[in-house]
């Protein structure tokens, strides 16, 4: 990916939150989330917040981090091709996946290894294994309010 994608990209979140969303970027330290989760408490009722987290165990730091902070989600996605710029927020939902799979998804132009992804996208599309697509996403993008 480009440096001008990745900058085009970085801001995408917003096409999926409300005016004025807090965007947290969920990354590995625990110390840090532990600090932004004290942060999210001390937020009023109502405010709208965006988590963002890369794989691997984007869905399970998710959901603990806004349990623990008090954020009650609204809506996932998954976030291709990165969590912290994402080209595509596509939500977490087995016909929502399918349809991604099935119309957008393709093999990169001019890449070296075309025919093994191209085998291995017709396998997933005739699939379909929304479950397992879900948890190899490279990030999530959760959407939520402060409770």
């Amino acid at each position: 990916m480009s440096a001008t994608g990745t900058e085009r990209w970085r801001s995408n979140w917003r096409c999926v939150s409300r005016e004025g969303a807090l965007h947290v970027d969920l990354g590995r330290p625990r110390t840090r989330r532990l600090d932004l989760e004290r942060t999210i408490r001390d937020l009023p009722p109502g405010t709208a917040v965006v988590l963002a987290a890369s794989a691997p165990a984007a869905i399970s730091r998710c959901r603990t981090f806004a349990s623990r902070a008090g954020i009650e989600l609204e809506r996932e996605y998954l976030a291709l091709p990165s969590a912290r710029a994402p080209a595509y927020l596509v939500e977490d939902a087995p016909a929502t996946v399918r349809v991604f799979v099935r119309s957008v998804l393709t093999v990169p132009p001019g890449s070296v290894l075309s025919t093994p992804i191209d085998a291995c996208l017709s396998v997933l599309r005739a699939l379909s294994p929304w479950r397992l697509i879900r948890m190899v996403a490279p990030g999530r993008v959760v959407v939520g309010r402060r409770t």
